[in-house]
């Protein structure tokens, strides 16, 4: 691709043409070994039993033979050539440089077949039988030498060894899988001269010759099986771990072929047999085509399941299916591949609006079309990415070879990755899942009596819950949101009340009343599931009226907060479904089911299986931090992969925009001042769990941004965060504007958790929940200070102290820095 001219594919993509025109060449080039010898021997076996029939059918054969191996077999290998030196000339290059005197020595042995074969067929009549025998066991010498060659060749693609490091040419040929793949096709040549010899054999007329042959036929089939299954069982086996990984650990990949193995295995067996033993009166054409055909299938599965731990490579660790060799590609990284080709137009080198789908097309000519075609029937790429949406492609291409490893890391930059996205996308059927804005309700904030003698502050756990659950098929989170208060009695010296009183809240529109239980000097509600969907539409804010009620019912005080919920995640981007509510949100069945594919996928799990039993898929069942990672370790680990180099945008990818909507938004700040961007923050969370075997693993795709990996503090999921005083100091004005990699010492320390200096009111009771610290920019969180003080701001700010007290304070109690000093 770098410097050759890029063949343009579409419907038949380069993977279909190496299929097609490779298998049948091979088939037919190992049935001119296996072949030849089954020419000699029958000769032989006619000789020796002075039968003329069995002479003239082996003459009969022997043009068969010519005609198929000769015309069909050098043609197709012409035809090999072509399209190998078309899809992958950087390839080609390195087995010509490299094994110039394997080919050359080839050649001798082709010709040598070529004469032989030649010499065999018309001089049947003009030469004595023991040199016309000779002839046909040089053509066999000269053929099973060539195939040897060949193997060399061919298992070099996909084993190289020690050849990647000596430079050797016998290192290349005698490479680790050279003899048990000599053995597998050495196999197989005689398994498909017994079926060739079927179809010759059914032609025949005479009766008890014919059941001879297909006896004799048999045998060489069922022999050559049983040779091909053992000795092709040892080939897989000798595999090094990283291809047999490949093959083995992931074969789901290749799951659709190893079907069709196991299934032409018994066919040919039972086939053969039948054909042999119990009916060989009754073989005819038909039937042996039929066996030709199944053998075919048998040999092609075997090939994809082998060629699928080669990927992403044409030749392992040289060239990459890309026709990119793995030293041009570390050049690469980082650059520009539409600048760095020759081929590429002189107005694409530069992406622009008007010229951006025309370079994805060429960005995807290089880098997807030697494998993928378009609409095509093998490789399609456009069912194989309807799922995803524009980013979800960018984001998935981006991760390609590293979790991935079937196909190789895109090269270019983020524009260019981008180009190449918009243009796969805009080959499919371009879902989009994207929601209309949310119409905000209107609501008002209750009043507030100066001379009341309770204020009730109240306020949900968590600045958003997103709830990622399909009913009866998955759950990634839990539903319920908890709510959180404090009773003030007002006074001189306020007090907090848990004693003879009871905290109730009602979301508005429903009858259903909820109680609060009273903990170490606050209420705490049960994880109440509340949905954000109400008469009006999409709320993701529901709103929640609260009261404090004495033992006779009473209200003590009350206050509206708001119930901050989310369906809205952004799964379906790359997962694919719509939503469960149509243009309003909710996961959708759809998009679980892809999610329990993927991970039955590269997990080798069954919970595709127990889905169509009824069970529920609790993802936070298995990833509780014992055995296996936690979830949000898991989750943002593995995603990490795919999202690097996107800073705020990789969150924003997954959580909805109303994640954060507190005063740091007008603050210009972002997910990523806190938490560090993804590959940080993933880091962070993959170090608290290193001592696990995924996560080191996990680790090793992820490149840090701007710290090394040794600086990355290690932290706990929901236990440690950002501290809010890594930025206010001694509760200052911030003197940062990133609390990322200092993390709370435990779940004490947690903003949620924390109280006053007092060890009293606790700071959310006057801040708000966190990611909606007050004042935040969307109005309904500011109900509770717009009720108390009239304006959006931190309970107690600008002299706003007789919310609680009876007078003015002109000492900061609670924390140093509330502007009272």
């Amino acid at each position: 691709m770098m410097e050759y001219p890029i063949w343009h594919l579409t419907t038949f993509g380069g993977g279909f043409w190496i299929a097609l025109i490779a298998t049948l060449h091979v088939f037919v080039a190992q049935f001119a070994v296996g072949g030849g010898l089954f020419l000699v021997v029958t000769e032989k076996l006619a000789y020796s039993t002075g039968s003329s029939e069995l002479l003239d059918y082996v003459k009969k054969h022997s043009k068969f033979f010519l005609l198929l191996t000769m015309v069909f077999g050098g043609g197709s290998g012409v035809a090999l050539w072509f399209i190998m030196a078309l899809l992958s000339p950087q390839g080609t290059l390195v087995l010509v440089r490299e094994f110039l005197f394997a080919w050359a020595t080839e050649w001798v042995w082709f010709v040598g077949e070529i004469v032989a074969l030649l010499i065999y067929y018309y001089y049947w009549e003009k030469m004595n039988r023991r040199d016309h025998l000779i002839i046909g066991w040089f053509y066999f010498l000269f053929a099973f030498l060539s195939l040897l060659t060949i193997n060399g060749v061919v298992s070099f693609m996909l084993t190289p060894g020690v050849w990647q490091e000596t430079r050797n040419f016998w290192d290349a040929i005698f490479n680790p899988t050279f003899w048990p793949a000599l053995f597998f096709r050495t196999a197989l040549c005689g398994m498909l001269a017994g079926l060739f010899g079927f179809v010759t054999a059914a032609r025949i007329k005479e009766r008890s010759l014919r059941c001879m042959l297909v006896r004799f036929c048999g045998i060489w089939t069922l022999t050559g099986l049983i040779l091909t299954v053992l000795s092709g069982y040892w080939y897989l086996n000798s595999l090094p771990a990283e291809q047999a990984m490949l093959v083995v650990h992931k074969s789901h990949r290749v799951a659709f072929f190893i079907q069709i193995f196991k299934y032409t295995t018994p066919v040919i067996l039972i086939g053969g047999l039948f054909m042999a033993v119990c009916a060989p009166r009754r073989v005819n054409f038909s039937s042996a085509m039929v066996m030709l055909v199944v053998a075919l299938l048998f040999y092609g599965s075997f090939e994809f399941i082998r060629e699928a731990g080669r990927k992403p490579f044409v030749i392992w660790g040289e060239v990459y299916s890309t026709n990119i060799t793995v030293e041009q590609a570390e050049e690469l990284k980082g650059k520009s591949i539409l600048q760095n080709s020759k081929w590429v137009p002189q107005d694409l080198r530069e992406i622009s609006p008007e010229n951006r789908l025309r370079a994805g097309s060429w960005l995807y000519q290089m880098q997807c079309a030697p494998c993928h075609a378009v609409n095509g029937p093998m490789n399609d790429i456009v069912p194989r990415t309807s799922k995803y949406t524009a980013a979800g492609l960018d984001a998935f291409i981006s991760g390609m070879g590293k979790l991935n490893r079937y196909m190789p890391e895109f090269l270019g930059t983020a524009q260019e990755r981008s180009a190449l996205a918009d243009y796969i996308y805009s080959l499919g059927p371009q879902k989009d899942p994207a929601l209309p804005a949310t119409e905000e309700s209107e609501l008002t904030a209750a009043s507030f009596d100066p001379k009341q003698e309770y204020v009730l502050m109240a306020w949900p756990l968590e600045g958003l819950r997103l709830i990622i659950d399909k009913d009866r098929t998955m759950t990634i989170s839990d539903k319920g949101s908890i709510v959180r208060a404090q009773l003030i009695l007002r006074g001189d010296s306020p007090e907090i009340v848990t004693d003879d009183v009871k905290i109730v809240c009602k979301p508005q529109g429903m009858d259903e009343t909820f109680e609060l239980s009273p903990e170490d000097g606050y209420f705490q509600s049960a994880p109440l599931e509340i949905l954000p969907y109400t008469m009006e539409g999409y709320q993701p804010l529901p709103p929640l009226d609260v009261q404090a009620v004495d033992a006779d019912g009473n209200v003590l005080a009350a206050t509206t907060i708001v119930l901050p919920v989310s369906t809205r995640p952004g799964c379906n981007k790359c997962h694919g479904g719509g939503w469960n509510f149509p243009e309003q949100g909710g996961f959708s069945a759809q998009t679980a089911a892809d999610i329990v594919t993927v991970h039955d996928r590269d997990n080798n799990t069954d919970f595709r299986k127990r889905l169509k039993n009824s069970e529920v898929i609790d993802c936070m069942g298995c990833h509780d931090g014992e055995m296996q990672l936690n979830l949000s370790t898991v989750l943002h680990g593995f995603h990490a992969v795919y999202l690097s180099g996107k800073s705020n945008d990789a969150c924003m990818s997954c959580h909805p925009q109303e994640s954060l909507r507190g005063v740091h938004v007008d603050a210009g700040m972002e997910c990523v001042n806190c938490h560090g961007v993804m590959e940080n923050h993933a880091l962070a969370l993959l170090k608290g769990e290193e001592q696990k075997l995924v996560a080191t693993r996990l680790m090793k795709l992820i490149t840090p941004v701007e710290f090394s990996l040794d600086e990355i503090h290690a932290r706990q999921p929901h236990d440690q965060q950002p501290d809010c005083l890594t930025c206010h100091v001694e509760f200052g004005a911030p003197e940062s504007d990133s609390a990322f990699n200092e993390w709370t010492a435990d779940k004490a320390g947690l903003f949620r958790n924390r109280r006053d200096e007092m060890d009293a009111v606790m700071c959310a009771a006057c801040h708000n929940a966190p990611h909606a610290v007050f004042p935040a920019t969307d109005e309904r969180d500011n109900l509770r200070p717009l009720q108390y003080m009239g304006e959006a701001q931190p309970i107690g700010a600008a002299g706003t102290c007789t919310v609680c007290h009876e007078d003015e304070m002109g000492y900061p109690a609670h924390h140093p820095g509330m502007g009272l000093e």
